[in-house]
C-alpha cells in the first residue's frame, strides 16, 4: 500500500530564441508549489524566477517565495551550480523550491536539444534523429557534465 507519493513535472517553453522559460511542478499529500524560471540560453544564468505555494505545512512556508529570487544570476554552467541553489533557497527558505529549481535546471540541454530536433524535422522529415542528435552533442561543448553523452 502506498502512504506517500510525490511528483514533479518539469515542461519548457521557448519565448525568445535565447530564453528558456522552465515550469516545475512539485505535489505530494503535504506540499504543491509551483515555480516558473527563465533561463538565458546562451551562458545558462537564471534570468527570473516566480513561485506561488498552493499547499503548504506553516504560515513560514510562503514566506520562501520571496527567496526564490536569490537563484537569479545563477549560472546553470558554473561548477557546483546545484549546491548553490540548495544553498541560498534551499536552506534559507524552501528545500522544495530549491529542488524544482534544480530538476528545470537539469533539463536545460535536453530542452535545448530537442528544439534543435524539432526545427531539423521540421526542415527536413527525412532527417536522420540520431545522427543530428550526436551531430548536436558533438558541437555543444558547454554540455559536458550534463546526463547527455555522444553514443559512439
Amino acid at each position: 500500500m502506498i502512504t506517500f507519493s510525490r511528483s514533479q513535472l518539469i515542461g519548457v517553453e521557448f519565448p525568445e530564441n535565447d530564453t528558456a522559460r522552465f515550469h516545475g511542478i512539485q505535489d505530494d499529500h503535504i506540499y504543491a508549489m509551483e515555480i516558473e524560471m527563465d533561463v538565458r540560453i546562451s551562458d545558462g544564468v537564471i534570468i527570473a524566477v516566480r513561485g506561488w505555494m498552493k499547499r503548504y505545512t506553516t504560515p513560514v512556508c510562503p514566506q520562501a517565495v520571496g527567496l526564490l529570487q536569490n537563484a537569479v544570476g545563477i549560472s546553470l554552467r558554473e561548477k557546483g551550480w546545484m549546491d548553490r541553489v540548495f544553498r541560498e533557497v534551499g536552506r534559507k527558505g524552501c528545500e522544495h523550491f530549491a529542488e524544482l529549481i534544480n530538476e528545470c535546471g537539469r533539463c536545460l540541454d535536453q530542452s535545448r536539444l530537442t528544439r534543435e530536433l524539432k526545427r531539423s524535422f521540421r526542415e527536413d522529415p527525412s532527417v536522420n534523429l540520431p545522427g543530428a542528435a550526436g551531430e548536436w552533442l558533438r558541437n555543444h561543448p558547454e554540455r559536458e557534465g550534463s546526463s547527455l553523452v555522444v553514443a559512439s
